[in-house]
């Protein structure tokens, strides 16, 4: 008889079905993890990036977006100004904004809620980019499992987030977004710890499973 030849089909990340992404039964007992937005106060937003870097992003993004939508939110009839008004009036501009659109990631085990806020949003370039925040929400629950010293599942409802770090990292997984409900749902006042960029770079430390 002939040798039977060796399958070339590894299990590689990219070669799992997706109902094998995450084939643990969830329990109750596994740390949920998502990224979402937040509407937050200018004042709020000003613990996470300095005044100018708001009021500079703020700006940028009203040169790409119809300036008459501002003047709209002003309550200003933008008819009454010529051009050389106009250019003059946003010259003089405070570029405060009263609120401010940030992504955040989020991820909780029992009693702890965990927040992490990773940019302002900008929301024409996040269709592109936010697999990336997910990925960033899956480390925030990677580093609360060390945190708790629990062998327990992260999970996500990212396929493409999940995918890109499952063969990084033990024990993450995908699971619909009703499974990840709790951390979609969490507000950044709800959180029990709340990271800046400052804080996330002196706590995280990456721990590559070898395998």
């Amino acid at each position: 008889m002939g040798k039977k030849k060796r399958s070339k089909k590894g299990k590689f990340p990219w070669n799992l079905e997706d109902e094998k992404l995450f084939t643990i039964t969830k329990t109750g007992n596994e740390i949920v993890c998502d990224a979402g937005w937040e509407k937050i106060s200018f004042e709020k937003a000003c613990e996470f990036f300095s005044p100018e870097e708001i009021r500079e992003w703020y700006s940028l993004y009203w040169e790409g977006a119809d300036i008459s939508d501002l003047f709209a939110e002003l309550g200003i009839d933008i008819n009454q100004f010529d051009d050389k008004s106009l250019e003059k009036f946003i010259e003089n501009y405070d570029w405060t904004p009263q609120e401010v659109n940030v992504v955040v990631a989020k991820a909780i085990y029992k009693n702890q809620r965990w927040v992490r806020v990773l940019i302002i949003s900008t929301p024409e370039f996040e269709e592109y980019n936010f697999q990336n925040y997910e990925m960033e929400a899956i480390y925030l629950g990677i580093h609360l499992r060390n945190y708790l010293k629990l062998n327990i599942p992260v999970i996500n409802d990212c396929k493409n987030a999940v995918r890109y770090l499952y063969g990084r990292y033990p024990n993450i997984g995908w699971q619909s977004r009703k499974c990840v409900k709790a951390a979609h749902d969490l507000k950044i006042n709800q959180a029990t710890k709340v990271f800046n960029e400052e804080r996330w770079d002196l706590e995280w430390e990456e721990e590559y499973w070898d395998f």
